[in-house]
């Protein structure tokens, strides 16, 4: 490990789809794409090295609806797969398949007869299997420690679906 390293990933937009099957009336299926392309800066003060950083997300969810009125809301827990792609400084690296998994919850309500308006917020996470660091510390509140092999994102979506 070299001392002085720094790594600094961006914030970026994501896009992507969802296909939601209702076998039954409280209960539904989700499949889910998604890609961010951040910016990645690291290396040290003498070798700055910069690049990006493109996820590609697939997740399968389980949906559960409470109650039906003007929306339907519902909670989600789901299990998939992160794609991490490096590329820096011109180097293109391979693609590292990860163990994803999320949880969720969100609104749907209709917008007419064939549109469904969609407010979703969703915690992700994602083992990296590479561990740069980790460590431990006190404050006020007690003990808590982190380790950095572990990607963890959190989102709140806006979309409109149509409905078949």
């Amino acid at each position: 490990v070299n001392a002085g390293n720094k790594v600094k990933v961006d914030d970026s937009p994501t896009f992507g789809g969802r296909l939601v099957i209702m076998p039954q009336p409280r209960f539904g299926l989700e499949l889910n794409y998604m890609r961010a392309a951040s910016k990645f800066h690291g290396g040290t003060v003498a070798d700055p090295r910069d690049g990006n950083v493109p996820l590609d997300q697939f997740d399968l969810s389980g949906l559960y609806y409470g109650y039906e009125g003007a929306g339907r809301g519902y909670v989600s827990i789901g299990l998939g797969t992160t794609a991490f792609t490096p590329h820096i400084e011109g180097t293109d690296g391979s693609s590292q398949w990860r163990f994803a998994w999320n949880v969720g919850a969100g609104v749907m309500f209709d917008v007419g007869q064939s549109m469904i308006g969609r407010i979703d917020g969703r915690y992700r996470m994602t083992n990296t299997k590479r561990q740069t660091g980790s460590g431990s510390y006190w404050d006020f509140y007690g003990c808590y420690g982190y380790a950095s092999k572990v990607y963890s994102s959190g989102e709140v979506k806006l979309g409109l679906g149509i409905r078949f």
